[in-house]
């Protein structure tokens, strides 16, 4: 199994995890580090590390910065990322451990509204991203109006809730693919998980 397919199999199963146990992490960033921890088990062990200019460094980051500030005021930072290997540091001419090539770039994105995702396709798909495949993790938390089981979560009658079909339109001119996880304790919505790319849907679960 080759890197993008170990990646893409972890965010799969994470996000069925999720749909079935939405509240193992309060927040989005404990999801990224569950993440982080799951995608880091899933890589054989000679797969983990590789060395930058003489040192070890692992082949998984989490906050590896852009390599420019892709039209925002200043660098940001991916959720997580793995590293091109042999790792490569071929930016315009930049140098160092701040710059090296990324095989993968993963965003996520609990309970955000459409400009989020929007935000997350166009930097992945930035032609300056550095980025070789970029993915999208997009979670919805849905409990009961009336008494949510986590301030976090939305209400199922949210407006801001974009549909997987809506999703799909938005792959259509990037190669940038999506997963996307659907946990509604209400029963409005159906509890699911699919893959989304190139304007098209797969429904995993």
């Amino acid at each position: 199994m080759d890197t993008l397919d170990i990646i893409r199999n972890t965010i799969a199963g994470f996000c069925i995890e999720f749909v079935n146990n939405p509240y193992l992490c309060y927040t989005e960033h404990g999801q990224h580090a569950l993440f982080y921890t799951k995608l880091y088990n899933n890589f054989p062990e000679d797969q983990r590390y590789t060395t930058w200019q003489r040192q070890k460094v692992c082949v998984i980051q989490k906050e590896y910065p852009t390599a420019t500030n892709l039209g925002k005021p200043q660098r940001q930072h991916w959720d997580v990322v793995v590293l091109s290997v042999p790792p490569t540091n071929n930016y315009n001419g930049a140098e160092g451990y701040d710059y090296l090539k990324l095989l993968a770039g993963i965003e996520f994105g609990m309970n955000e509204a459409q400009a989020h995702l929007e935000d997350d396709i166009e930097r992945l798909g930035h032609e300056k991203s550095n980025v070789i495949k970029g993915f999208i993790v997009h979670l919805y938390r849905l409990s009961d109006a009336r008494q949510k089981f986590s301030g976090r979560d939305w209400s199922q009658n949210s407006k801001r809730i974009i549909s997987p079909d809506q999703l799909a339109e938005l792959t259509k001119m990037t190669s940038v693919e999506i997963y996307y996880g659907m946990a509604d304790s209400t029963g409005k919505y159906e509890s699911v998980v699919s893959h989304i790319k190139d304007g098209k849907m797969i429904e995993i679960k």
